[in-house]
């Protein structure tokens, strides 16, 4: 039941030339499903250190994702800084949500590592987590996901915003599963 893919973004709303390269590598087993991303950013701002608070300030990747598109049209969004700080909540839309657990967020294995002109971060999103925001939610049933990916940094010297699913909003709205797109497993 294996699958990997790899994701990268583009900038649709550049206006500074700060487009920091980063990678999405998505694996799904019969655990759940794990996230590597790599950015090459140098001195990314990684201020927030907590769980649960507002990362997408800092240098930043996400990653929002319905994951029972068939059953479901609520999505997960699993934002995360340099420093492994994750805001995570299951959503309806920007402003009907509910934020994960630190329970949920300790199932997660996250970490997180610098380097001198890249970081990463990892973690897993296991099928019990899913079933316990989306009833019914079977794994071996569900072939299809929506999603999309993204880099931001709302306050870094120079603000943007990245994502793979590429759509335009003014101003930018990372909040909009109408443009997910489809990855089939």
């Amino acid at each position: 039941m294996e699958n990997t893919y790899t994701f990268t973004l583009q900038y649709p709303w550049d206006s500074n030339g700060c487009c920091p390269p980063a990678a999405f590598h998505l694996r799904r087993d019969s655990n759940g499903f794990h996230m590597h991303i790599c950015v090459t950013e140098k001195d990314p701002r990684r201020m927030e250190t907590r769980h649960l608070h507002f990362v997408h300030e800092d240098s930043c990747v996400e990653w929002f994702v319905n994951f029972a598109p068939g059953i479901c049209d609520r999505y997960f969004n699993f934002e995360i800084n340099a420093n492994g700080a994750m805001y995570a909540a299951f959503r309806k839309d920007r402003f009907d949500y509910q934020l994960l657990t630190p329970d949920d967020l300790a199932s997660m294995n996250i970490s997180a590592r610098i380097h001198a002109d890249t970081w990463e971060v990892s973690y897993t999103v296991p099928f019990s987590l899913i079933r316990n925001y989306i009833p019914g939610y079977c794994e071996e049933e569900q072939k299809i996901l929506r999603a999309n990916f993204y880099k931001c940094g709302d306050l870094t010297p120079y603000p943007h915003y990245g994502m793979w699913n590429v759509f335009f909003v003014d101003p930018p709205d990372f909040h909009r599963p109408e443009y997910f797109g489809e990855i089939s497993f």
